[in-house]
């Protein structure tokens, strides 16, 4: 009944069932993945900014992140991808402050497509990564973990997506946990769009953040976006910023691209 209710909303800011479209289908903003992949020979970088303001007790807690995802496009259906992480974390408290800097973050995986949207069926896919230990020291795991997710995304009409994805992670610090995150995407003309999401974890006491943004299409290969949201879990009350950009370079060979259905 938990999981039930955890799927409450997911939404997606791409449309598309997942391979090879006309225009950029981007993994931001927001913090679902939709399941879609980047189509063979499309050479795809999503990256951006977050700036975390976060509060517990005495403790605030300024955060600035960037994050930048490759994705490279092996067939229509399979894709790999890498990611980097970058942050600077100032603590302060009674008694005095803290400042960390440095690599945070940097896993390698892939996503495939398992069938694309069909009618009731959503587009499924799996998407796996590798968290790795090549982080500097304030940030290094103990050990290498890992991450699944398994994202499900359905085209409601031509204005209105959803998504919904169901993750587990090991931390690779003796933790698992499994999370959750539900979108709602709405296309608000040819270059605009925006979402509202809800996300959590569902290990131990369930619980529910919220976020919310928009995107620009630019070009058919470029793309901004920006948004705003909160966290609550576990009596740290954080609010955030998200802005970012995407963008793809196409090396196809001459051929058609598989439609919605197949």
């Amino acid at each position: 009944m938990k999981l039930l209710c955890a799927f409450l909303f997911v939404l997606s800011t791409s449309l598309l069932p997942g391979q090879y479209g006309e225009t950029i289908v981007s993994g931001r903003p927001g913090q679902s993945i939709g399941a879609a992949t980047v189509g063979r020979g499309v050479y795809q970088v999503q990256t951006g900014i977050n700036l975390d303001w976060s509060q517990s007790g005495s403790g605030h807690l300024f955060d600035l992140t960037e994050v930048t995802d490759l994705r490279v496009g092996i067939t229509e259906r399979l894709e790999l991808s890498a990611l980097i992480a970058g942050a600077s974390d100032e603590l302060e408290q009674i008694g005095g402050s803290r400042r960390d800097r440095g690599i945070s973050d940097t896993q390698v995986g892939g996503r495939y497509l398992l069938f694309p949207n069909r009618g009731i069926r959503p587009a499924l896919a799996l998407r796996g990564h590798v968290l790795l230990t090549a982080q500097d020291e304030d940030f290094r795991r103990e050990n290498t973990g890992g991450n699944l997710i398994l994202a499900a995304e359905w085209t409601l009409t031509d204005l209105l997506g959803l998504a919904v994805n169901l993750s587990r992670t090991w931390t690779g610090n003796d933790e698992q946990t499994t999370d959750y995150v539900t979108t709602l995407g709405f296309s608000l003309s040819d270059r605009w769009s925006s979402f509202l999401e809800v996300y959590g974890t569902l290990s131990g006491e369930a619980t529910s953040n919220y976020d919310g943004g928009f995107a620009y299409l630019a070009t058919d290969d470029l793309a901004f976006d920006l948004s705003v949201g909160w966290d609550g879990d576990y009596g740290v009350k954080s609010y955030f910023l998200d802005a970012g950009i995407s963008f793809r370079f196409v090396k196809r060979r001459p051929g058609r691209a598989l439609p919605s259905g197949e």
